[in-house]
């Protein structure tokens, strides 16, 4: 598009409101979307009312809102109990709000693309805000990494955008402004490099992750290990497609092991991590392959095993870009993401501390 005679374009920006519908009955948006995941977390209507700052009945109806515009249950209550009763989302609920937020991951990062193609990189960008990329994997564990870091550096803005690393590297290398990039694998990390993006040894690991076999099916007992996934007993594996990260180090795993070829015969490949939970906890799959920290999410599924730390070698890390390199806030982030405190934070969330720091 040419630019020229937009300058009062300069201060807009572009925003992406997403619902989701049914025979033209809203079930999902950005409301609805925050109260189901506050039940998940706290496993009470009225709980999750408290903690939005909501009424218990106006949270009560938009609960019978969205499971009758659904036309099935994705949030079951017991009445009777205190404080109204107990709440839990179904397989069907924890599945919708994984779509709803990939598809809003994708028209976040369309929505970038959009406002740089309209001159948005024209303007130069605020000297106390930071862009981040960061692999899917990590969006539950980097809110509350900000939240913490928010809490240090109260004048830094930090906006973030979250999808499959590989997406993300496109994205960077179309133009879109990101200081600091999270990927969860080498690979995308290579192809900034290799076009100048990266600062130059601006690369430090942040994190290290494991593969687990979760199921949620009863009659799936004792596979203990990668072979016994072969058994008659299961008949669906979830698995990330091997272009992403996550199927990347499946295969990985699974390839030297000898399994890959009989075991793809019978996958279900998906596009992300969230997905393969999701059809995991639904029960389209007996069984799928996940990140160890993923698993921490749900309360539906069960870990049949995990493989070893470093087969396959699950590294995060993060780098910035040369943009980021002149950027003090971009510094300090990176500087906290790697602290001790930061590192405690993501082992709670099922990551592991790498052995070293500097890649």
């Amino acid at each position: 598009m040419n630019n020229e005679g937009q300058e009062w374009m300069n201060d807009w920006t572009v925003g992406v409101r997403l619902w989701m519908e049914r025979s033209g009955e809203s079930i999902l948006g950005p409301g609805r979307l925050e109260l189901l995941e506050a039940i998940d977390r706290c496993h009470s209507i009225s709980a999750a009312a408290r903690q939005l700052g909501m009424s218990y009945r106006r949270a009560w109806l938009l609960v019978d809102s969205i499971n009758r515009a659904a036309g099935e249950v994705l949030v079951r209550r017991q009445t009777g109990g205190r404080a109204g009763g107990g709440a839990e989302l179904t397989a069907r609920g924890r599945t919708a709000i994984a779509a709803y937020r990939a598809l809003q991951a994708r028209l976040q990062q369309t929505a970038a693309l959009g406002a740089e193609e309209l001159g948005a990189r024209r303007q130069p960008p605020s000297s106390s805000s930071v862009h981040v990329a960061a692999a899917a994997s990590l969006e539950n564990v980097l809110h509350c990494l900000l939240a913490d870091f928010a809490i240090q550096q109260p004048s830094v803005s930090v906006r973030t955008i979250c999808g499959a690393s590989d997406e993300l590297a496109d994205h960077i290398l179309r133009g879109v402004h990101v200081d600091l990039f999270l990927s969860a694998a080498d690979e995308p990390l290579d192809r900034l490099e290799s076009a100048g993006i990266l600062a130059p040894q601006g690369r430090m690991l942040l994190s290290a992750n494991r593969l687990a076999a979760i199921t949620s099916t009863p009659r799936i007992t004792k596979l203990s290990n990668p072979r016994a996934l072969l058994q008659a007993s299961v008949r669906s594996i979830a698995l990330a497609d091997p272009s992403c990260p996550l199927g990347h180090y499946t295969r990985m795993y699974l390839g030297p092991l000898g399994l890959w070829e009989a075991i793809r015969q019978r996958a279900l490949f998906l596009d992300n991590p969230r997905v393969v939970l999701a059809a995991v906890e639904s029960g389209q799959a007996d069984v799928g392959l996940v990140y160890r920290s993923d698993v921490q999410t749900t309360r539906h599924c069960r870990i049949l095993f995990t493989t070893p730390l470093a087969h396959p070698a699950i590294h995060y890390t993060a780098a910035l870009t040369r943009r980021g390199e002149q950027s003090s806030p971009a510094h300090a982030l990176l500087a906290f993401l790697i602290s001790t405190p930061a590192q405690r934070q993501l082992q709670r969330f099922g990551f592991q501390t790498p052995a070293s720091t500097r890649s």
